[in-house]
């Protein structure tokens, strides 16, 4: 069997050899400069969301300019980092300072936002709170259809706990609707899960309540 000739084939390729060897650098540089670079990025833009978050915790109702600062960091968050996690987080806090401002359609906009990224409530994500506070300005725009849509969206959580709130606020507005039979469906509802509520004799009672 004919050996071969590794040293020959070395010197003969030895161009090729190089080119190859050197594009893989090259992609490898490549990569390692582009995640070096995501990470800066993720790196300022998460600087700036909590400098947003904290601005807006530190209201206390007599300083409403840390409620524009927050607003302020959280916006050029959204112009110079829009491809990071923290500009869809942004939405959301973005959605509770115009909240405070009263800017209730502006707020509403920015937590649809959030919501659009992230629709499922989940334990790794502030849904369930972002469909909590869209009900919320439902029921102060007197958008009652659009609060039930809501507290709906919000018992697909899976926690027990929060499944129940949600559910008992959305057969309190169609009782408060004057559509018993649809709060009475809701309770039927969380009768046939015994996990989700201890005092069944609670919820039995909102049903003949409601019948």
């Amino acid at each position: 069997m004919d050996k071969i000739d590794l040293e020959g084939f070395l010197v003969k390729n030895k161009y090729y050899l190089i080119g190859f060897l050197a594009g893989i650098i090259i992609i490898v540089s490549a990569v390692l400069g582009l995640r070096f670079y995501y990470y800066k990025l993720n790196q300022s833009a998460n600087k700036m969301l909590w400098k947003g978050i904290r601005l807006y915790m530190a209201y206390d109702g007599k300083n409403p300019e840390a409620v524009s600062g927050s607003i302020s960091y959280l916006k050029k968050l959204q112009k110079k980092y829009k491809k990071t996690a923290d500009f869809k987080i942004s939405n959301f806090y973005l959605g509770l300072d115009y909240m405070r401002t009263g800017k209730l359609n502006t707020a509403e906009k920015y937590f649809l936002k959030y919501a659009g990224f992230y629709p499922k409530p989940g334990s790794r994500n502030l849904t369930y709170l972002t469909y909590s506070n869209l009900a919320t300005l439902s029921l102060l725009q007197k958008n009652y259809k659009k609060a039930i849509s809501d507290f709906k969206a919000m018992s697909k959580i899976n926690n027990v706990k929060l499944q129940e709130y949600a559910m008992l606020e959305e057969a309190a507005v169609y009782t408060q609707l004057k559509e018993p039979k649809k709060a009475v469906a809701v309770y039927n509802a969380m009768l046939t899960n015994d996990a989700m509520t201890r005092d069944r004799g609670y919820i039995e009672n909102l049903i003949q309540l409601n019948s």
